[in-house]
C-alpha cells in the first residue's frame, strides 16, 4: 500500500483525537467517581464554636462536610453546657443558611428603603470619608453607636473604637447585662463586677420571677444546676419555690408556685423578711457581724437612723403584705420558715419583677433576704469569680480631636439627671435626637441591634432616624432598623466568624469561649469586628494608631496570651483528666500543659475554651466592699451618689424623684417599697405581663422557623403569637378559646388569638415575646421612663380586652 505524506499526517491526526476522545472520556468518567466517592464520604471535620442565641454562652461542636456546615451538637467539653443544648441552639444553621441574607454591601440608592449593590472598598470609603469629615469639623461627638445584646472583645473593640475616635454616644439597647453587677448588689455590697448564684449547691431556691429553665441567664446551665439540687447522691433533694404571675415552665417544675400581683415582689419579700425577723430564723451572727443598718443607729452628726429591723417589723406586717401581693399570710410564714432553717438557701431576683418603676427598691428588697440568712460568700449562696486574667490593653493615646469630643455629654444623658444611675439610656434616645439636645446626631452605626422593631419606642426610634444624615447598619438581614440606613454593611453569622466570650458571672467558674469560623462565609459579608479595624484604618491618625491590629484574629491572639501566662485554668479537655487537675490545683499544684503559646492557642481553637474552676480565692470581705466593709442594709453608696448628684448639677432632683422623692427621708436608701393603694376598675382593668420563651432568640427569630414552630405546650400554640387569659376574665368579655381579641392599652391595640390558661391570676393576662409575623407586645407598652436600666418599662401597662 502507498502511503502519501497527506496520508500520514491524517491517519495520525485521526488517532491522535480518537485517543484523546477515549482519554476525555476516561477523565469525565474518573472526575464523576471521585464526586461520587466524595458525596459518598465527604470530608467530615468538627469546628467548636459558641452559640449565640441568648447570654448563655454554651459551647458548640459545628459538624461541617467538605467545609459546608451540615449539623449542630453541644461541646462535651465546654464547662456551660457539657454537651446538652436548648431548642434555640438548633436555629442557628436557619441562621446561617437563611436566604433573605444580604449578599453584600448596599448603598442607598434615592429615597430611604431603596438599596444598590455596592463593594466592600466603596462601602469603607463611604463611612471613613464621612467620620473623618465630621472629626475635621470638630463633630466626633455627633456620631452615635448604638450596640445590642452582645460582650466580650467586639464590646471592647467598639468601646475603644469610640474612644479612640472622640464620641461619648456608646450606647448599649437590652434589658440584661449578665458581665455587669446588678445595681442592687453594687450599692449593698460594693461590688464591681457579678455576683453568681450558687444553684446547683443550694438546698433551697427561692427565685422571684427569674424564669430559670427558660430564658435568664442560659437555660442549659441553669438546667444542669436545677438537676442537682433535685437529685444528688451526697445530699438531700433540694427544693425550690417560684414566686411569678404566671404558672411558666419554671413555675411548673418548681416545689411551690406563689402566684403574686405584678409589681409587687419587693413588697413580698420585705414581709418575708418581716416573718424571719419576727420569729428570730435569721442569721444573727452573720448579721451582727457582716452588714450595717439592721438595728436603729446614730450618725456622726447625731442624727437618729432607723434601721431596717424596725422599719420592717412596722411597715410591713403579714396582713398588710399579703393583701398588697395577694399572697396568703400562711405562704408568707411557710416561705420564711423554709428559708430560715435550710442551709445553704438562695434569693433570686434578677429579671421577673424588673422592669416596674420600683426596680431598684425591690431589688434591693430580696438581695436583703440573701444577707438575712447568711447566704453570701458561702457555697449554695451568692459568689463572686472575678476577672479573667486577660493581656491588658493599653490605655487608648487620644489626640485633641477624641479629647475635646468626649468633654461633650452623652447624648442619651446616662450618668446625668434621672438617668444618674443608668449606664445607658436608649429609651431617651429618640426625642433627644428629635430635639437636637443637647445636640443634633449626624452619624448613627447600628450594630446587633433592631430598635425600630424590638423597642416600646420603636415610632419615636423611626421619627429620629429621619432627622439624622448617616446610617450604617451592621446587619446581615434587610430588617426594620436596616432598611432605613444609608449604608448596610452586612456582618457575618456566627458559625463564620472569629469571635469571644467571657463568663464572669457563673458560681464555680470563669470561662473564657474562642470560636473560629465554622466555614467560609457564604455571602460577600465580613466580620463586624474586623470592619471596625479597617474604618479605623481608613480614618487614619490616633484612630488608627489605637486600633492597629489587621484583624479580629490578631487582637484576639494578643489578648489570649495572657490566659496562657497566668498560671492558673487550662483548656478544657476529657472529663477525667479535668478532674485530676482540678484536685492538683486546689492543694496548690499546677503545671503548664503547652511548651509555647503557639500551642496553646491551637489547642484553645479546637477545644474551643479556657476555664478555671478553682479561681481565684476570693474572701468574704472583698464580697463586702462598701465604705463600712459591710452588707449595708442602708446603703451608703447610694447616699453618696444622690450627694453628688446634688453638688454636680445643682439639687439633684430628679435622681431623687427617680428613687421616689426627698420626703421619703431615709427610705430612699433603705430596701424601702411604697406598698400601693387599691385600684378601683377603670378604663383598662387588666394588667399586661410579658414574658420570654425559651425558643425565643436574640432578635426575635423569625427567621427561624423551627422555632417557631416549638410549640408553647401549656396552651398548644405555636406559629402565631396569642394572648393567656383567665377563663373567667374571658368569659366577662364574650371570649372562648380560639376567638380573636384586641388587647388594647393606651398606647394601641393588637389583635391575638385568645387561649385560656387558669395558670394566671384573673386580672392579669400574658403575651409572649413572639418572634414571628404579626402583633407584638410592644404596640401596647408605653415608653414610661426607666431610670435604673434606661430601657423602658415592661411591666407596668394596663389593657383592656375586646372580642374582634
Amino acid at each position: 500500500m502507498r502511503v502519501t505524506r497527506r496520508g500520514f499526517f491524517q491517519t495520525v491526526g485521526v488517532a491522535a483525537g480518537a485517543a484523546a476522545l477515549v482519554k476525555g472520556k476516561l477523565a469525565r468518567a474518573e472526575q464523576a467517581g471521585e464526586d461520587l466517592r466524595r458525596w459518598a464520604t465527604p470530608e467530615e471535620v468538627l469546628v467548636p464554636s459558641v452559640c449565640q442565641q441568648c447570654p448563655g454562652g454554651c459551647g458548640l461542636m459545628v459538624r461541617t462536610l467538605d467545609g459546608e456546615v451540615a449539623g449542630l451538637s453541644g461541646n462535651p467539653l465546654h464547662p456551660i453546657n457539657r454537651g446538652a443544648l436548648c431548642p434555640k441552639a438548633f436555629g442557628g444553621l436557619q441562621l446561617l443558611y437563611d436566604p433573605n441574607r444580604l449578599k453584600g454591601p448596599m448603598a442607598r440608592a434615592g429615597e430611604r428603603g431603596r438599596f444598590r449593590s455596592i463593594g466592600w472598598d466603596e462601602a469603607l470609603s463611604m463611612v471613613a470619608g464621612r467620620l473623618s469629615e465630621l472629626r475635621a469639623k470638630g463633630l466626633s461627638h455627633t456620631v452615635a453607636i448604638l450596640g445590642g445584646q452582645y460582650r466580650g472583645y467586639r464590646d471592647t473593640l467598639w468601646k475603644r473604637f469610640a474612644e479612640a475616635y472622640g464620641t461619648p454616644n456608646y450606647i448599649r439597647v437590652r434589658c440584661l447585662p449578665p458581665e455587669k453587677p446588678a445595681l442592687a448588689h453594687q450599692l449593698m455590697q460594693g461590688v464591681t463586677t457579678p455576683l453568681s448564684y450558687d444553684l446547683g449547691e443550694a438546698q433551697f431556691i427561692l427565685s422571684f420571677g427569674a424564669g430559670l429553665l427558660e430564658a435568664w441567664l442560659g437555660p442549659v446551665h441553669v438546667s444542669q444546676a436545677f438537676a442537682r439540687l433535685r437529685r444528688s447522691g451526697e445530699r438531700p433533694r433540694g427544693r425550690f419555690v417560684q414566686v411569678d404571675p404566671r404558672r411558666s415552665p419554671t413555675a411548673v417544675k418548681a416545689d411551690r408556685w406563689v402566684p403574686i400581683v405584678p409589681g409587687t415582689d419587693g413588697i413580698l419579700a420585705l414581709g418575708i423578711a418581716n416573718a424571719l425577723i419576727r420569729e428570730e430564723l435569721y442569721d444573727k451572727e452573720f448579721i451582727e457581724r457582716h452588714t450595717f443598718g439592721f438595728d436603729d443607729w446614730v450618725g456622726q452628726r447625731g442624727e437618729a437612723h432607723e434601721g431596717f429591723k424596725n422599719f420592717v417589723l412596722r411597715e410591713y406586717g403579714l396582713i398588710t403584705v399579703s393583701t398588697a401581693t395577694g399572697v396568703p399570710v400562711r405562704t408568707i410564714l411557710e416561705i420564711a420558715r423554709d428559708l430560715g432553717t435550710t442551709k445553704p438557701a438562695v434569693v433570686v431576683g434578677e429579671r421577673g419583677p424588673a422592669y416596674g418603676p420600683d426596680d431598684l427598691h425591690t431589688r434591693m428588697a430580696i438581695h436583703s433576704l440573701n444577707a438575712l440568712i447568711g447566704s453570701i460568700g458561702v457555697r449554695g449562696g451568692l459568689l463572686i469569680q472575678g476577672e479573667l486574667p486577660l493581656s491588658p490593653l493599653r490605655p487608648v493615646q487620644k489626640d485633641e480631636a477624641a479629647a475635646r469630643g468626649l468633654e461633650h455629654p452623652r447624648i442619651d444623658g446616662a450618668g446625668r439627671g434621672e438617668y444618674f444611675l443608668a449606664s445607658d439610656a436608649p429609651q431617651a434616645l429618640p426625642e433627644r435626637i428629635l430635639s437636637a439636645t443637647p445636640y443634633p446626631i449626624n452619624a448613627l452605626l447600628l450594630f446587633a441591634t433592631n430598635p425600630l422593631a424590638n423597642h416600646p419606642a420603636k415610632e419615636a426610634f423611626a421619627r429620629a432616624f429621619d432627622r439624622i444624615p448617616f446610617i450604617v447598619s451592621f446587619s446581615p438581614f434587610l430588617d426594620e432598623s436596616s432598611s432605613r440606613a444609608d449604608l448596610i454593611l452586612p456582618d457575618h453569622t456566627y458559625l463564620e466568624r472569629w469571635q469571644d466570650d467571657q463568663v464572669t458571672h457563673l458560681a464555680g467558674f470563669t470561662c473564657f469561649s474562642l470560636a473560629r469560623p465554622a466555614a467560609a462565609p457564604l455571602q460577600q459579608t465580613r466580620n463586624t469586628a474586623d470592619v471596625v479595624l479597617q474604618i479605623a484604618t481608613a480614618t487614619g491618625g490616633s484612630v488608627a494608631k489605637n486600633l492597629p491590629w489587621r484583624k479580629f484574629e490578631d487582637f484576639l491572639f494578643e489578648r489570649v496570651r495572657g490566659l496562657y501566662e497566668a498560671g492558673r485554668g487550662y483548656v478544657v479537655s476529657a472529663p477525667a483528666e479535668e478532674s485530676l487537675r482540678k484536685i492538683l490545683e486546689r492543694q496548690g499544684y499546677w503545671t503548664p500543659e503547652f511548651k509555647s503559646y503557639d500551642e496553646f492557642w491551637a489547642a484553645l481553637g479546637k477545644r474551643g475554651a479556657w476555664w478555671d474552676p478553682t479561681g481565684l480565692p476570693v474572701s468574704l470581705e472583698a464580697l463586702l466592699a462598701t465604705p463600712s466593709r459591710k452588707f449595708e442594709f442602708y446603703a451608703s453608696g447610694l447616699k453618696r451618689l444622690v450627694d453628688e448628684a446634688v453638688k454636680r448639677d445643682g439639687t439633684g432632683e430628679a435622681l431623687v424623684q427617680a428613687l421616689g422623692g426627698r420626703d421619703r427621708g431615709d427610705l430612699l436608701y433603705l430596701p424601702a417599697v411604697a406598698i400601693p393603694a387599691a385600684r378601683k376598675p377603670e378604663a383598662f382593668p387588666l394588667r399586661l405581663n410579658t414574658y420570654r420563651l425559651m425558643s425565643r432568640p436574640l432578635g426575635g427569630g423569625g427567621n427561624q422557623p423551627w422555632l417557631l414552630e416549638q410549640p408553647a405546650v401549656h396552651v398548644r400554640a405555636s406559629w402565631e403569637a396569642w394572648v393567656e387569659i383567665h377563663p373567667k376574665t374571658a368569659a366577662g368579655v364574650g371570649v372562648k378559646g380560639g376567638d380573636w381579641v384586641w388587647v388594647e392599652s393606651a398606647k394601641g391595640k393588637i389583635r391575638l388569638k385568645a387561649k385560656l390558661y387558669t395558670g394566671t391570676l384573673p386580672e392579669i393576662v400574658h403575651i409572649p415575646l413572639f418572634g414571628g409575623e404579626g402583633a407584638k407586645p410592644n404596640d401596647l407598652i408605653a415608653n414610661e421612663t426607666d431610670p435604673f436600666r434606661g430601657f423602658g418599662l415592661l411591666n407596668t401597662t394596663r389593657v383592656r380586652l375586646l372580642k374582634a
